[in-house]
């Protein structure tokens, strides 16, 4: 069993690193890294939102998304808004450039995921991710 086990942990820890360059190498010439990406994605799809929730929708830590945001605005890809319920919250958006740059780095990410999956089923992928689920779960 413990071959077995090997062999499982070796290949996706193998898929999981060509995945990531692969998505790597497409957002270069957006000037963008996966990390950023993510960050941008949450905001893309949940504005106007507070960046603790992007910490919690992206799956990082706190002082890892503040780096993140740091960046992004640095790069005007996003904006940031005083709540109008709550002065204490900054709430985060898309500028306008940001909103441009998103949907071309969309195009890429489809691109680069529809390589990734391409002979793959729908209902074999349904299974692909709710046995990742199970195994994220297991982990928790």
């Amino acid at each position: 069993m413990r071959e077995f086990y090997d062999e499982m942990t070796f290949r996706t820890n193998v898929v999981a690193k060509k995945a990531s360059l692969a998505l790597q190498h497409g957002l270069e010439r957006f000037e963008v890294t996966p990390e950023q990406w993510s960050v941008l994605n949450v905001i893309d799809q949940k504005a106007p939102i507070s960046q603790r929730h992007v910490a919690e929708f992206a799956e990082k830590d706190a002082p890892t998304v503040n780096r993140i945001i740091d960046v992004l605005l640095r790069k005007n890809l996003i904006d940031k808004a005083v709540d109008a319920k709550d002065r204490r919250i900054t709430l985060l958006s898309l500028s306008v450039e940001g909103k441009q740059k998103v949907q071309l780095i969309r195009n890429v990410v489809e691109e680069t995921c529809g390589n990734f999956y391409k002979g793959l089923t729908k209902q074999e992928l349904a299974v692909f991710v709710h046995i990742l689920a199970r195994i994220e779960n297991n982990l928790e």
